[in-house]
């Protein structure tokens, strides 16, 4: 079994990743990893598995383990090895444009576990993606084929499945990569060698905007915290600014550290920071916390930690007739979050479009596929980001001359402020760069009990 210690610590490291692209309870495997066929067939893979997205939108596990029910033609082998049914061939991962078999992607990710409550939604996503692609005929002719792994957080476990995903199944690419910060940086090396092209997911660290094989679909880590920074000075119910920052990651230091520290957002913004104070995300109550920052004059109140650390922070507080208003990294909530006490006219800032509302024109995709595939639960920022993510590829994909690595990284730098129908603050990439950062974001507030999107979903930048 798993000290409470270190399993609150992989969950404050996969919440809070995503607190910087903008920053508990086991997810059940089987529901984040389950593909989607174009179809409506749904395979579940074994509990632990990872799982394939076949050439028709089937999957099987990928771990040794097979998956139940009969979605698994046009997938990849279950057995861990090389994908079946035409997978990409030699070192490059090559297909070529208008024939042949599928074309391969892989997602490495913390898809179980802690880590999951943050990340769940992100590769299903890119499953509801390719889904939809393939059951309109795929890109160019071919269909599409997302091998899912699971590194549970586990740094040494992460390195291991991309080599895997690299050297036997053959990707093209990468894609939605939701992960910790720890387990990128232990393959980050090794796809700048292998130059395999990562495109999207969590946002986690500055590394996405250093590192030509990184390709984010979000704004830099400290550019999201800066408009979080400004949604509270411009729609915020007062100047005068609360935080609570965990202490199980160094990821919360640095939201700290921008606010408060060297940083300055809050005050080069608007804000009043006149309180902050550590918690733990495992922490039950928030009593003590909620009457210090009550007694500061606290207005607005930020809290870095995973959705279940908020609804605990703002229950502790309403419990105490304190009921400030929430201003929120993306990653901090979820579909729910509007709907819960304390938090219904919470902001909340989001490195991709917003998850529900948008009036953007590539939003009505999303909505269709989330629907379809999403599982029955609402979408949050992982969903919005996994699928920002898929369009990204998509992109470059159909503009490549052939679908190989090379190929896409070529496509890929010639984006120049690229919004993909206003999903996405606007991209550019160049040659041996990757990312360049950008000062766009997107705003959400709470109202009524729900999530709607600010200026219609449009990106706000400065």
């Amino acid at each position: 079994m798993i000290p409470t210690r270190t399993r609150a610590t992989a969950a404050a490291v996969a919440a809070l990743s995503l607190v910087l692209a903008a920053c508990g309870s086991r997810v059940d495997h089987d529901t984040v990893v389950r593909s989607v066929g174009g179809g409506g067939q749904v395979a579940t893979g074994a509990a632990g598995a990872d799982t394939t997205v076949g050439a028709d939108g089937s999957a099987d596990a990928t771990s040794g383990e097979a998956a139940s029910g009969d979605a698994a033609s046009g997938s990849g082998a279950g057995t861990g090895g090389s994908s079946s049914g035409g997978s990409a061939s030699g070192s490059g991962g090559k297909t070529t444009k208008g024939g042949g078999g599928p074309i391969v992607i892989g997602s490495v990710g913390t898809t179980s576990g802690p880590g999951g409550v943050a990340f769940a939604q992100g590769p299903r996503a890119l499953q509801a993606w390719a889904a939809t692609v393939n059951a309109q005929g795929g890109i160019n002719g071919r269909k599409v084929q997302v091998i899912v792994m699971d590194d549970g957080a586990d740094a040494s476990k992460g390195r291991s499945q991309m080599q895997e995903l690299v050297e036997q199944r053959k990707v093209v690419a990468i894609v939605a990569s939701f992960t910790t910060t720890q387990t990128m940086n232990a393959w980050k090396s090794y796809v700048e060698k292998k130059k395999v092209p990562v495109v999207g997911g969590d946002c986690s660290t500055t590394a996405w905007t250093a590192s030509p094989m990184l390709f984010s679909e979000c704004p830099g880590t400290n550019s999201a915290l800066d408009g979080l920074a400004q949604v509270g000075a411009k729609y915020g119910k007062g100047k005068k600014l609360g935080a609570l920052f965990c202490t199980d990651s160094e990821a919360c230091t640095h939201v700290q550290d921008r606010f408060f520290g060297s940083g300055k957002a809050a005050e080069r913004y608007g804000l009043d920071p006149v309180y902050n104070a550590k918690i733990s995300v495992t922490q039950p109550d928030f009593t003590a916390e909620c009457i210090q920052a009550r007694n500061a004059g606290v207005e607005l109140m930020l809290v870095t930690g995973d959705p279940n650390t908020v609804n605990r922070v703002a229950s502790s507080c309403s419990r105490q007739n304190f009921t400030p208003q929430f201003l929120q990294p993306g990653a901090t909530v979820d579909g729910a979050t509007a709907s819960k006490p304390g938090l219904k006219d919470v902001l909340a800032v989001t490195p991709a479009f917003p998850f529900t509302g948008s009036a953007a024109a590539g939003f009505g995709q999303f909505n269709s596929a989330w629907n379809k595939y999403g599982g029955g639960k609402a979408p949050g920022p992982a969903a919005a980001q996994g699928w920002a993510s898929a369009k990204v590829f998509e992109k470059a994909a159909r503009g490549a001359g052939e679908i190989s690595r090379a190929g896409l990284i070529k496509e890929l730098t010639t984006f120049r402020g690229q919004r993909f129908d206003g999903l996405t603050v606007p991209l550019t990439y160049v040659a041996g760069k990757g990312t360049t950062d950008t000062k766009c974001a997107f705003g959400m507030r709470g109202s009524g009990g729900k999530w709607t999107a600010m200026s219609g979903g449009k990106a706000f930048c400065w």
